[in-house]
Protein backbone atom coordinates (compact mmCIF):
# COMPACT_ATOMS: atom_id res chain seq x y z
CA UNK A 1 0.00 0.00 0.00
CA UNK A 2 1.10 3.22 -1.03
CA UNK A 3 -0.21 7.36 -0.74
CA UNK A 4 -2.44 8.11 -3.75
CA UNK A 5 -4.85 10.58 -5.19
CA UNK A 6 -8.25 10.20 -7.41
CA UNK A 7 -10.18 12.85 -9.26
CA UNK A 8 -13.63 12.68 -10.26
CA UNK A 9 -15.89 15.10 -11.64
CA UNK A 10 -19.73 14.95 -12.81
CA UNK A 11 -22.55 16.84 -14.87
CA UNK A 12 -23.70 17.84 -11.01
CA UNK A 13 -22.37 17.57 -7.62
CA UNK A 14 -23.50 14.76 -5.57
CA UNK A 15 -21.71 12.25 -3.29
CA UNK A 16 -21.03 10.22 -6.32
CA UNK A 17 -18.45 12.28 -7.50
CA UNK A 18 -16.92 12.51 -4.41
CA UNK A 19 -16.97 8.70 -3.05
CA UNK A 20 -15.08 7.78 -6.92
CA UNK A 21 -12.16 10.34 -6.24
CA UNK A 22 -11.50 8.19 -2.76
CA UNK A 23 -12.29 4.77 -4.20
CA UNK A 24 -9.75 6.22 -7.41
CA UNK A 25 -7.24 6.63 -4.88
CA UNK A 26 -7.70 3.67 -2.69
CA UNK A 27 -7.43 1.61 -5.74
CA UNK A 28 -4.22 3.62 -7.29
CA UNK A 29 -2.35 2.64 -3.76
CA UNK A 30 -3.62 -0.89 -3.02
CA UNK A 31 -5.32 0.95 -0.04
CA UNK A 32 -7.79 -1.23 1.63
CA UNK A 33 -8.08 0.77 4.71
CA UNK A 34 -7.34 4.51 4.77
CA UNK A 35 -5.61 6.48 7.37
CA UNK A 36 -5.62 10.11 6.77
CA UNK A 37 -7.88 11.57 3.50
CA UNK A 38 -7.22 14.78 2.42
CA UNK A 39 -10.60 15.56 0.35
CA UNK A 40 -10.98 18.93 -1.59
CA UNK A 41 -14.22 19.26 -3.03
CA UNK A 42 -15.74 22.42 -5.53
CA UNK A 43 -17.92 25.04 -4.57
CA UNK A 44 -20.71 23.02 -6.32
CA UNK A 45 -20.89 20.94 -3.49
CA UNK A 46 -21.69 23.36 -1.19
CA UNK A 47 -25.52 22.22 0.13
CA UNK A 48 -23.70 18.38 0.29
CA UNK A 49 -20.88 18.69 2.07
CA UNK A 50 -21.61 16.72 5.64
CA UNK A 51 -23.66 13.83 2.86
CA UNK A 52 -20.03 13.51 1.16
CA UNK A 53 -17.95 13.18 4.54
CA UNK A 54 -20.33 10.80 5.98
CA UNK A 55 -20.00 8.54 2.14
CA UNK A 56 -16.19 9.37 2.25
CA UNK A 57 -16.07 7.90 5.59
CA UNK A 58 -18.06 4.65 4.92
CA UNK A 59 -15.96 4.05 1.96
CA UNK A 60 -12.64 4.60 3.37
CA UNK A 61 -12.97 3.32 7.20
CA UNK A 62 -11.53 6.62 8.66
CA UNK A 63 -13.24 8.91 10.35
CA UNK A 64 -9.32 11.16 9.64
CA UNK A 65 -10.72 13.31 6.76
CA UNK A 66 -9.56 16.82 6.27
CA UNK A 67 -9.87 19.33 3.57
CA UNK A 68 -11.51 22.23 1.89
CA UNK A 69 -14.28 23.51 -0.42
CA UNK A 70 -12.80 25.89 -3.18
CA UNK A 71 -13.52 27.51 -6.46
CA UNK A 72 -11.48 23.91 -8.55
CA UNK A 73 -9.78 21.61 -7.37
CA UNK A 74 -6.97 18.98 -9.20
CA UNK A 75 -4.88 15.81 -8.33
CA UNK A 76 -2.23 14.48 -11.20
CA UNK A 77 -5.20 13.35 -13.42
CA UNK A 78 -6.84 16.83 -14.01
CA UNK A 79 -7.96 19.54 -13.05
CA UNK A 80 -11.07 22.13 -12.98
CA UNK A 81 -12.29 25.23 -12.33
CA UNK A 82 -15.93 24.91 -13.57
CA UNK A 83 -17.19 21.68 -13.70
CA UNK A 84 -18.46 20.10 -10.20
CA UNK A 85 -15.50 18.01 -9.31
CA UNK A 86 -13.27 16.44 -6.17
CA UNK A 87 -9.67 15.28 -5.54
CA UNK A 88 -8.63 13.10 -3.00
CA UNK A 89 -5.35 12.21 -1.58
CA UNK A 90 -5.30 8.34 0.73
CA UNK A 91 -2.79 7.93 2.85
CA UNK A 92 -2.64 4.02 3.77
CA UNK A 93 -3.43 3.14 7.53
CA UNK A 94 -0.52 3.83 10.25
CA UNK A 95 1.65 5.64 7.30
CA UNK A 96 3.83 7.98 9.26
CA UNK A 97 4.32 11.39 8.62
CA UNK A 98 6.17 13.89 10.35
CA UNK A 99 4.69 16.18 12.78
CA UNK A 100 6.94 18.39 14.89
CA UNK A 101 5.96 21.91 14.99
CA UNK A 102 4.36 22.92 11.42
CA UNK A 103 1.04 22.16 10.73
CA UNK A 104 -1.47 22.38 7.49
CA UNK A 105 -3.72 25.15 7.41
CA UNK A 106 -6.49 26.26 5.77
CA UNK A 107 -8.69 29.27 6.45
CA UNK A 108 -12.56 30.34 5.76
CA UNK A 109 -11.64 33.96 3.34
CA UNK A 110 -13.20 35.73 6.61
CA UNK A 111 -11.61 34.19 9.69
CA UNK A 112 -7.53 35.71 8.54
CA UNK A 113 -6.21 37.26 11.92
CA UNK A 114 -2.53 37.92 12.97
CA UNK A 115 -3.29 36.08 16.04
CA UNK A 116 -4.11 32.80 14.79
CA UNK A 117 -1.46 33.18 11.89
CA UNK A 118 1.25 33.89 14.14
CA UNK A 119 0.32 31.98 17.50
CA UNK A 120 4.00 30.50 16.93
CA UNK A 121 3.01 27.30 14.59
CA UNK A 122 4.72 27.18 10.86
CA UNK A 123 1.79 27.12 9.16
CA UNK A 124 1.17 26.32 5.23
CA UNK A 125 -2.23 25.58 3.08
CA UNK A 126 -4.51 27.92 1.96
CA UNK A 127 -7.67 30.15 1.72
CA UNK A 128 -10.61 28.12 0.79
CA UNK A 129 -13.25 30.43 -1.72
CA UNK A 130 -13.81 31.73 -4.99
CA UNK A 131 -11.11 34.71 -6.16
CA UNK A 132 -13.31 37.17 -4.60
CA UNK A 133 -13.59 35.50 -0.64
CA UNK A 134 -17.08 35.91 -1.17
CA UNK A 135 -18.50 32.57 -2.92
CA UNK A 136 -19.44 29.43 -1.12
CA UNK A 137 -16.64 27.78 0.78
CA UNK A 138 -16.43 25.12 3.84
CA UNK A 139 -13.57 23.46 5.57
CA UNK A 140 -13.50 20.07 7.53
CA UNK A 141 -11.54 18.35 9.76
CA UNK A 142 -12.20 14.45 11.87
CA UNK A 143 -14.84 14.37 9.03
CA UNK A 144 -16.58 17.41 10.86
CA UNK A 145 -17.49 20.88 8.94
CA UNK A 146 -14.99 23.81 10.67
CA UNK A 147 -16.28 26.99 10.49
CA UNK A 148 -13.11 29.97 10.38
CA UNK A 149 -10.11 27.42 10.25
CA UNK A 150 -8.45 23.86 9.99
CA UNK A 151 -4.81 22.85 11.35
CA UNK A 152 -3.11 19.54 11.54
CA UNK A 153 0.36 18.89 12.50
CA UNK A 154 2.25 18.21 9.51
CA UNK A 155 5.58 18.81 8.70
CA UNK A 156 6.70 18.47 4.29
CA UNK A 157 10.09 17.66 3.59
CA UNK A 158 10.40 20.50 1.77
CA UNK A 159 7.83 23.45 1.05
CA UNK A 160 8.11 25.38 -2.09
CA UNK A 161 6.30 28.76 -3.06
CA UNK A 162 6.03 30.59 -6.30
CA UNK A 163 4.78 33.75 -5.85
CA UNK A 164 5.10 34.81 -9.69
CA UNK A 165 4.65 38.66 -9.85
CA UNK A 166 7.45 40.79 -10.86
CA UNK A 167 7.58 44.32 -8.62
CA UNK A 168 7.60 47.68 -11.17
CA UNK A 169 9.02 50.53 -9.64
CA UNK A 170 9.37 52.22 -6.47
CA UNK A 171 7.37 52.22 -3.09
CA UNK A 172 4.31 55.12 -3.34
CA UNK A 173 2.04 55.92 -0.30
CA UNK A 174 -1.25 56.61 -0.80
CA UNK A 175 -2.32 60.39 -0.10
CA UNK A 176 -5.90 60.25 -1.04
CA UNK A 177 -8.29 57.66 -1.85
CA UNK A 178 -12.24 56.83 -2.09
CA UNK A 179 -13.36 53.03 -1.69
CA UNK A 180 -12.19 51.39 -4.39
CA UNK A 181 -10.83 54.46 -6.33
CA UNK A 182 -6.84 54.90 -5.82
CA UNK A 183 -6.54 58.72 -6.31
CA UNK A 184 -3.22 60.51 -5.52
CA UNK A 185 0.44 58.81 -4.44
CA UNK A 186 2.31 60.63 -3.26
CA UNK A 187 -0.05 63.69 -3.81
CA UNK A 188 0.08 63.32 -7.43
CA UNK A 189 -2.47 61.43 -9.75
CA UNK A 190 -2.38 57.95 -8.92
CA UNK A 191 -2.50 56.85 -12.71
CA UNK A 192 0.66 59.06 -13.30
CA UNK A 193 2.71 55.96 -11.58
CA UNK A 194 1.01 53.38 -13.43
CA UNK A 195 0.84 54.53 -17.05
CA UNK A 196 4.33 53.59 -18.22
CA UNK A 197 3.55 50.34 -16.70
CA UNK A 198 -0.16 50.09 -18.86
CA UNK A 199 2.18 50.94 -21.67
CA UNK A 200 4.02 47.97 -21.21
CA UNK A 201 1.78 44.92 -20.11
CA UNK A 202 -1.90 44.15 -20.39
CA UNK A 203 -4.03 46.00 -17.79
CA UNK A 204 -5.28 42.40 -16.66
CA UNK A 205 -1.99 41.57 -15.51
CA UNK A 206 -1.21 44.67 -13.59
CA UNK A 207 -1.24 44.21 -9.86
CA UNK A 208 -1.05 46.62 -6.41
CA UNK A 209 1.08 45.28 -3.69
CA UNK A 210 -0.63 47.52 -0.63
CA UNK A 211 1.90 47.48 2.86
CA UNK A 212 -0.56 48.54 5.65
CA UNK A 213 0.79 51.08 7.86
CA UNK A 214 0.51 49.06 11.14
CA UNK A 215 3.52 46.77 11.48
CA UNK A 216 1.66 43.38 12.59
CA UNK A 217 -0.07 43.44 9.26
CA UNK A 218 1.64 42.07 6.02
CA UNK A 219 1.26 42.89 2.74
CA UNK A 220 -1.14 41.74 -0.19
CA UNK A 221 -1.55 41.96 -3.90
CA UNK A 222 -4.54 43.94 -5.14
CA UNK A 223 -5.51 43.30 -8.60
CA UNK A 224 -6.47 46.43 -10.91
CA UNK A 225 -9.24 46.50 -12.16
CA UNK A 226 -10.09 49.63 -14.35
CA UNK A 227 -8.79 53.43 -14.50
CA UNK A 228 -10.42 57.08 -14.86
CA UNK A 229 -8.22 58.79 -16.97
CA UNK A 230 -10.05 62.36 -16.35
CA UNK A 231 -9.76 62.21 -12.67
CA UNK A 232 -5.92 60.26 -13.23
CA UNK A 233 -7.51 57.86 -10.67
CA UNK A 234 -7.21 53.76 -10.07
CA UNK A 235 -9.46 51.16 -9.42
CA UNK A 236 -8.27 48.66 -7.31
CA UNK A 237 -10.29 45.47 -5.91
CA UNK A 238 -10.29 46.42 -2.61
CA UNK A 239 -10.23 49.73 -0.03
CA UNK A 240 -7.06 51.43 0.31
CA UNK A 241 -6.03 52.70 3.53
CA UNK A 242 -4.42 56.66 3.93
CA UNK A 243 -0.73 56.30 4.74
CA UNK A 244 -0.16 53.12 3.76
CA UNK A 245 2.72 51.93 1.31
CA UNK A 246 2.16 50.98 -2.61
CA UNK A 247 3.93 49.21 -5.13
CA UNK A 248 3.05 48.22 -8.87
CA UNK A 249 4.07 44.90 -9.71
CA UNK A 250 2.92 42.65 -13.10
CA UNK A 251 2.13 38.90 -13.33
CA UNK A 252 3.09 37.22 -16.01
CA UNK A 253 1.51 33.20 -16.63
CA UNK A 254 4.82 31.50 -18.36
CA UNK A 255 7.46 33.05 -16.53
CA UNK A 256 5.53 32.36 -13.22
CA UNK A 257 5.12 28.96 -14.09
CA UNK A 258 8.93 28.66 -15.44
CA UNK A 259 9.89 30.18 -12.13
CA UNK A 260 7.84 26.80 -10.29
CA UNK A 261 9.56 24.48 -12.38
CA UNK A 262 13.12 25.70 -11.73
CA UNK A 263 11.89 25.43 -8.27
CA UNK A 264 10.92 21.96 -8.55
CA UNK A 265 13.90 20.68 -10.17
CA UNK A 266 16.35 22.70 -7.67
CA UNK A 267 14.54 21.45 -4.87
CA UNK A 268 14.53 17.80 -5.97
CA UNK A 269 18.43 17.80 -7.18
CA UNK A 270 20.59 14.81 -5.23
CA UNK A 271 17.65 13.71 -3.70
CA UNK A 272 14.49 10.49 -3.72
CA UNK A 273 11.19 11.70 -5.52
CA UNK A 274 9.00 12.03 -3.01
CA UNK A 275 6.24 9.93 -1.66
CA UNK A 276 3.10 12.29 -2.03
CA UNK A 277 2.63 15.79 -2.21
CA UNK A 278 -0.22 18.48 -1.40
CA UNK A 279 -0.42 21.57 -3.41
CA UNK A 280 -2.27 25.27 -3.76
CA UNK A 281 -2.61 27.52 -6.12
CA UNK A 282 -4.16 30.85 -6.70
CA UNK A 283 -7.76 30.83 -8.81
CA UNK A 284 -6.49 34.25 -10.29
CA UNK A 285 -3.39 32.63 -11.47
CA UNK A 286 -5.27 29.96 -13.05
CA UNK A 287 -7.28 31.84 -15.32
CA UNK A 288 -4.12 33.31 -16.28
CA UNK A 289 -3.55 31.00 -19.00
CA UNK A 290 -4.93 30.56 -22.18
CA UNK A 291 -8.09 28.88 -20.27
CA UNK A 292 -7.37 25.70 -22.38
CA UNK A 293 -4.15 24.34 -20.52
CA UNK A 294 -3.31 24.90 -16.74
CA UNK A 295 0.52 25.70 -17.03
CA UNK A 296 1.53 25.79 -13.70
CA UNK A 297 -0.65 22.45 -13.60
CA UNK A 298 1.66 21.50 -16.58
CA UNK A 299 4.43 21.86 -14.33
CA UNK A 300 3.81 19.65 -11.66
CA UNK A 301 2.98 16.75 -14.22
CA UNK A 302 6.25 17.25 -15.79
CA UNK A 303 8.61 17.79 -12.71
CA UNK A 304 6.75 15.30 -10.62
CA UNK A 305 6.02 12.51 -12.67
CA UNK A 306 4.64 9.17 -10.58
CA UNK A 307 4.27 11.43 -7.60
CA UNK A 308 0.78 11.63 -6.42
CA UNK A 309 -0.46 14.94 -5.24
CA UNK A 310 -3.70 16.91 -4.88
CA UNK A 311 -4.81 20.03 -3.72
CA UNK A 312 -7.02 23.36 -5.09
CA UNK A 313 -7.80 26.80 -6.71
CA UNK A 314 -8.22 29.15 -3.29
CA UNK A 315 -8.38 32.88 -2.41
CA UNK A 316 -4.94 33.21 -1.38
CA UNK A 317 -2.05 31.20 0.29
CA UNK A 318 -0.69 30.15 3.57
CA UNK A 319 3.65 30.86 3.10
CA UNK A 320 5.26 29.68 6.05
CA UNK A 321 8.33 31.03 7.98
CA UNK A 322 10.38 28.28 6.74
CA UNK A 323 10.45 26.88 3.55
CA UNK A 324 12.49 24.18 2.17
CA UNK A 325 15.14 26.59 0.12
CA UNK A 326 15.93 27.52 3.63
CA UNK A 327 14.23 31.17 3.71
CA UNK A 328 13.43 32.98 6.81
CA UNK A 329 10.48 34.98 7.58
CA UNK A 330 9.90 36.48 10.40
CA UNK A 331 6.32 35.63 10.37
CA UNK A 332 3.65 33.07 8.39
CA UNK A 333 2.18 35.38 5.80
CA UNK A 334 -0.71 35.37 3.07
CA UNK A 335 0.06 35.85 -0.62
CA UNK A 336 -1.92 35.54 -3.47
CA UNK A 337 -1.41 34.17 -7.09
CA UNK A 338 1.06 32.37 -5.87
CA UNK A 339 1.39 27.94 -5.74
CA UNK A 340 2.52 26.80 -2.68
CA UNK A 341 3.91 22.89 -3.20
CA UNK A 342 4.62 21.00 -0.04
CA UNK A 343 6.31 17.55 -0.69
CA UNK A 344 6.82 15.01 1.40
CA UNK A 345 8.09 11.60 2.18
Amino acid sequence: MKPASGYAFGPRASTQVAIAAVSSAMARGGITQAGKVFLFLSTHFHQQIDDCLRAVVVISGSMDVVGASAAGVFSEQEWSLDSPAAAALVLPANYPTQQRNSHLALAAPNAINQFWLNDGAIKFGAIAGDATGQGHYALWQAAQQRFSYIQIPLEARSIIVSEGTQILGPLHTITQSQGLMLETLDHHPALATLGPHLARFPQETLLAQIYPSTPSSQPSWVPVIGTDLERGSIMLAHELPLGAGLRWGHFNAKTASHELAQQIILSLAGKTQPKWALAFSSHRRAIAGDGISEPDWNVLRATLPDVPFAGFYGNGQIIPRTTGQGLIDKANRIVDNSVLLALFD
